[in-house]
Protein backbone atom coordinates (compact mmCIF):
# COMPACT_ATOMS: atom_id res chain seq x y z
CA UNK A 1 0.00 0.00 0.00
CA UNK A 2 3.04 2.45 0.97
CA UNK A 3 4.71 1.51 -2.07
CA UNK A 4 1.39 2.65 -4.51
CA UNK A 5 1.02 5.52 -2.57
CA UNK A 6 4.70 6.63 -2.86
CA UNK A 7 4.21 5.93 -6.82
CA UNK A 8 0.78 7.72 -7.22
CA UNK A 9 2.16 10.62 -5.84
CA UNK A 10 5.38 10.76 -7.75
CA UNK A 11 2.98 11.03 -11.06
CA UNK A 12 1.41 13.64 -9.59
CA UNK A 13 4.38 15.28 -9.27
CA UNK A 14 5.66 14.65 -12.14
CA UNK A 15 2.31 15.96 -13.70
CA UNK A 16 2.46 19.13 -12.00
CA UNK A 17 6.23 19.38 -13.45
CA UNK A 18 4.72 19.14 -17.15
CA UNK A 19 1.87 21.08 -17.06
CA UNK A 20 2.17 24.15 -14.17
CA UNK A 21 3.66 27.18 -15.29
CA UNK A 22 4.98 27.54 -11.48
CA UNK A 23 7.62 25.53 -9.82
CA UNK A 24 6.13 25.67 -6.70
CA UNK A 25 4.90 22.33 -5.30
CA UNK A 26 2.06 22.73 -3.07
CA UNK A 27 0.08 20.31 -0.62
CA UNK A 28 -2.76 21.60 1.42
CA UNK A 29 -2.90 19.57 4.89
CA UNK A 30 -6.05 19.27 6.48
CA UNK A 31 -7.11 17.38 9.34
CA UNK A 32 -10.97 16.92 9.66
CA UNK A 33 -13.77 14.58 11.41
CA UNK A 34 -17.57 14.23 11.21
CA UNK A 35 -17.57 17.10 13.84
CA UNK A 36 -17.71 19.09 10.80
CA UNK A 37 -19.47 17.45 8.23
CA UNK A 38 -22.17 20.00 8.22
CA UNK A 39 -20.15 22.01 5.95
CA UNK A 40 -17.67 19.17 4.30
CA UNK A 41 -19.14 18.85 0.54
CA UNK A 42 -19.03 22.95 0.37
CA UNK A 43 -15.73 22.69 1.58
CA UNK A 44 -14.07 20.33 -0.41
CA UNK A 45 -15.68 22.03 -3.94
CA UNK A 46 -14.30 25.17 -2.48
CA UNK A 47 -10.21 23.65 -2.14
CA UNK A 48 -10.38 21.57 -5.36
CA UNK A 49 -11.64 24.97 -7.28
CA UNK A 50 -7.94 26.36 -6.31
CA UNK A 51 -6.78 24.28 -9.15
CA UNK A 52 -5.79 20.88 -10.23
CA UNK A 53 -2.21 21.69 -9.44
CA UNK A 54 -1.78 21.40 -6.08
CA UNK A 55 -2.12 18.09 -3.90
CA UNK A 56 -4.90 17.97 -0.96
CA UNK A 57 -4.13 15.55 1.91
CA UNK A 58 -7.05 14.78 4.65
CA UNK A 59 -6.40 12.83 7.89
CA UNK A 60 -9.96 12.17 9.01
CA UNK A 61 -10.16 11.23 12.74
CA UNK A 62 -13.28 10.38 13.46
CA UNK A 63 -13.82 7.87 16.03
CA UNK A 64 -15.72 5.70 13.41
CA UNK A 65 -14.78 5.19 9.70
CA UNK A 66 -17.83 6.20 7.88
CA UNK A 67 -16.99 9.80 7.23
CA UNK A 68 -13.41 8.61 6.75
CA UNK A 69 -15.02 5.84 3.90
CA UNK A 70 -17.33 8.97 2.34
CA UNK A 71 -14.50 10.87 1.97
CA UNK A 72 -11.91 7.91 0.32
CA UNK A 73 -14.42 7.10 -1.67
CA UNK A 74 -14.89 10.70 -3.10
CA UNK A 75 -11.23 10.67 -3.50
CA UNK A 76 -11.03 8.07 -6.15
CA UNK A 77 -12.06 9.87 -8.89
CA UNK A 78 -10.16 13.13 -7.96
CA UNK A 79 -6.52 12.51 -8.21
CA UNK A 80 -5.39 15.24 -6.37
CA UNK A 81 -7.12 14.23 -3.02
CA UNK A 82 -5.54 12.17 -0.53
CA UNK A 83 -7.28 10.51 2.53
CA UNK A 84 -6.00 8.98 5.42
CA UNK A 85 -6.86 7.79 8.19
CA UNK A 86 -6.04 10.15 10.96
CA UNK A 87 -5.37 9.03 14.99
CA UNK A 88 -8.54 8.28 17.04
CA UNK A 89 -10.08 7.35 20.10
CA UNK A 90 -7.83 9.75 22.14
CA UNK A 91 -9.16 11.06 25.86
CA UNK A 92 -9.58 14.77 24.42
CA UNK A 93 -10.67 16.46 21.66
CA UNK A 94 -7.21 18.59 22.25
CA UNK A 95 -5.27 15.67 22.28
CA UNK A 96 -6.56 14.52 19.17
CA UNK A 97 -5.90 17.18 17.24
CA UNK A 98 -2.16 17.61 18.27
CA UNK A 99 -1.58 13.67 17.05
CA UNK A 100 -3.34 14.62 14.01
CA UNK A 101 -1.25 17.69 13.23
CA UNK A 102 2.11 15.71 13.98
CA UNK A 103 0.85 13.23 11.44
CA UNK A 104 1.07 16.00 8.72
CA UNK A 105 4.53 17.09 9.75
CA UNK A 106 5.51 13.26 9.60
CA UNK A 107 3.98 13.28 5.79
CA UNK A 108 5.54 16.52 4.69
CA UNK A 109 8.78 15.83 6.20
CA UNK A 110 8.63 12.37 4.10
CA UNK A 111 7.23 13.50 0.83
CA UNK A 112 10.10 15.47 0.41
CA UNK A 113 9.21 16.60 -3.72
CA UNK A 114 6.94 19.18 -2.33
CA UNK A 115 7.95 23.30 -1.62
CA UNK A 116 5.36 24.51 -0.02
CA UNK A 117 2.87 23.26 2.41
CA UNK A 118 -0.76 24.76 3.37
CA UNK A 119 -1.95 24.25 6.43
CA UNK A 120 -5.71 24.57 6.12
CA UNK A 121 -8.58 23.92 8.69
CA UNK A 122 -11.77 22.01 7.23
CA UNK A 123 -14.21 24.73 8.44
CA UNK A 124 -12.33 27.90 6.77
CA UNK A 125 -12.91 28.54 3.17
CA UNK A 126 -10.28 30.28 0.91
CA UNK A 127 -10.46 33.00 -1.89
CA UNK A 128 -10.33 31.45 -5.08
CA UNK A 129 -6.99 33.49 -5.22
CA UNK A 130 -5.46 32.17 -2.16
CA UNK A 131 -2.79 30.21 -2.90
CA UNK A 132 -1.59 32.62 -5.67
CA UNK A 133 -1.33 35.57 -3.16
CA UNK A 134 0.56 33.83 -0.09
CA UNK A 135 3.17 32.13 -2.69
CA UNK A 136 3.51 35.80 -4.04
CA UNK A 137 4.45 37.48 -0.72
CA UNK A 138 7.55 35.25 -1.06
CA UNK A 139 8.06 34.97 2.66
CA UNK A 140 8.54 31.73 4.37
CA UNK A 141 5.77 31.39 6.96
CA UNK A 142 2.21 33.77 5.33
CA UNK A 143 -0.47 33.86 7.24
CA UNK A 144 -3.65 34.29 5.46
CA UNK A 145 -6.34 36.14 8.09
CA UNK A 146 -9.18 34.32 9.73
CA UNK A 147 -11.50 35.10 12.39
CA UNK A 148 -12.74 33.56 15.44
CA UNK A 149 -15.88 33.89 17.62
CA UNK A 150 -15.71 33.77 21.55
CA UNK A 151 -19.57 34.60 22.16
CA UNK A 152 -21.23 33.63 18.96
CA UNK A 153 -21.22 37.05 18.30
CA UNK A 154 -18.36 39.26 18.37
CA UNK A 155 -15.14 38.04 15.85
CA UNK A 156 -11.75 38.72 16.39
CA UNK A 157 -8.67 37.67 14.66
CA UNK A 158 -7.05 33.83 15.26
CA UNK A 159 -4.05 35.39 15.90
CA UNK A 160 -1.85 37.08 18.39
CA UNK A 161 -0.55 40.47 17.73
CA UNK A 162 2.90 41.65 19.53
CA UNK A 163 2.11 43.74 22.42
CA UNK A 164 3.65 46.63 22.09
CA UNK A 165 1.90 47.25 18.35
CA UNK A 166 -2.03 46.07 20.88
CA UNK A 167 -0.48 48.91 22.81
CA UNK A 168 0.17 51.63 20.47
CA UNK A 169 -2.91 50.65 18.36
CA UNK A 170 -1.95 49.46 15.57
CA UNK A 171 -3.26 46.10 15.65
CA UNK A 172 -6.74 47.50 15.72
CA UNK A 173 -5.88 50.21 13.22
CA UNK A 174 -4.48 47.02 10.81
CA UNK A 175 -7.66 44.95 10.73
CA UNK A 176 -9.62 48.15 10.34
CA UNK A 177 -8.06 49.37 7.32
CA UNK A 178 -6.31 46.21 6.30
CA UNK A 179 -3.05 48.58 5.46
CA UNK A 180 -0.35 47.84 5.21
CA UNK A 181 -1.04 44.81 3.32
CA UNK A 182 2.03 42.98 5.13
CA UNK A 183 2.55 43.11 9.22
CA UNK A 184 4.60 40.99 11.85
CA UNK A 185 2.45 38.90 14.03
CA UNK A 186 4.09 36.96 17.57
CA UNK A 187 1.67 33.90 16.99
CA UNK A 188 -1.36 32.76 14.25
CA UNK A 189 -3.37 30.02 14.41
CA UNK A 190 -3.67 27.55 11.68
CA UNK A 191 -6.58 28.52 9.92
CA UNK A 192 -4.79 28.80 6.65
CA UNK A 193 -1.08 29.28 6.67
CA UNK A 194 1.57 28.32 3.84
CA UNK A 195 5.23 27.24 4.94
CA UNK A 196 7.76 26.66 3.12
CA UNK A 197 8.51 22.91 3.26
CA UNK A 198 11.96 23.03 4.24
CA UNK A 199 11.55 25.02 7.39
CA UNK A 200 9.26 21.69 8.66
CA UNK A 201 12.12 19.33 7.96
CA UNK A 202 14.94 20.89 9.44
CA UNK A 203 13.78 21.80 12.88
CA UNK A 204 12.26 18.62 13.09
CA UNK A 205 12.42 19.26 17.37
CA UNK A 206 9.24 21.38 16.76
CA UNK A 207 6.16 19.48 16.93
CA UNK A 208 2.78 20.39 18.17
CA UNK A 209 1.31 20.26 21.71
CA UNK A 210 -0.67 22.48 23.93
CA UNK A 211 0.93 24.65 26.85
CA UNK A 212 -0.16 26.53 29.65
CA UNK A 213 1.56 29.72 30.91
CA UNK A 214 3.50 29.33 33.93
CA UNK A 215 0.90 30.83 35.98
CA UNK A 216 -1.42 28.59 34.88
CA UNK A 217 -3.51 31.43 33.46
CA UNK A 218 -3.52 31.22 30.14
CA UNK A 219 -3.63 28.24 27.73
CA UNK A 220 -2.00 28.56 24.27
CA UNK A 221 -3.64 25.71 21.61
CA UNK A 222 -0.92 23.88 19.44
CA UNK A 223 -1.01 26.46 16.74
CA UNK A 224 -0.02 28.80 18.64
CA UNK A 225 2.31 27.41 20.78
CA UNK A 226 3.73 25.84 17.32
CA UNK A 227 4.15 28.97 14.96
CA UNK A 228 5.06 30.66 17.96
CA UNK A 229 8.84 28.35 18.33
CA UNK A 230 9.27 28.55 14.71
CA UNK A 231 9.37 32.52 15.09
CA UNK A 232 11.83 31.78 18.41
CA UNK A 233 14.05 29.87 15.57
CA UNK A 234 14.31 33.04 13.94
CA UNK A 235 11.57 32.98 11.58
CA UNK A 236 9.19 35.78 10.99
CA UNK A 237 5.63 35.18 10.60
CA UNK A 238 3.95 37.30 8.39
CA UNK A 239 0.51 37.98 7.87
CA UNK A 240 -1.14 38.89 4.95
CA UNK A 241 -4.09 41.37 5.84
CA UNK A 242 -5.59 41.42 2.08
CA UNK A 243 -6.40 37.55 1.71
CA UNK A 244 -9.11 36.84 3.85
CA UNK A 245 -10.29 33.41 4.50
CA UNK A 246 -13.86 32.82 5.74
CA UNK A 247 -14.40 30.79 8.62
CA UNK A 248 -17.80 28.46 9.18
CA UNK A 249 -19.07 28.48 12.84
CA UNK A 250 -22.64 27.32 13.92
CA UNK A 251 -23.90 27.69 10.32
CA UNK A 252 -22.73 30.60 9.68
CA UNK A 253 -19.69 32.76 7.78
CA UNK A 254 -17.43 34.95 9.70
CA UNK A 255 -15.31 37.18 7.13
CA UNK A 256 -15.25 36.75 3.30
Amino acid sequence: MKKFENEVIEKRWNFIEKNNKQKEKILIAVITSDSNSHCQSQWIGKVLFLGSYYDTVIFENSDTEDNYKKLKELSHNIPNLIVKRGATHYKTVLEKIVANRNLVLKYIRKYTGYTHIIMLDSDIFPSYNMIKSLLNIKKEIACALCFVTTDGIDSRPALNFFKKDIANGNAEKWITTRKPRMVKIAQNGLGCVLFKANILRKHKDIVFYNKRSKNKKEFLNEDLTFTGNLRNKGYDLWLDLKTECAHMIKGRFLGK
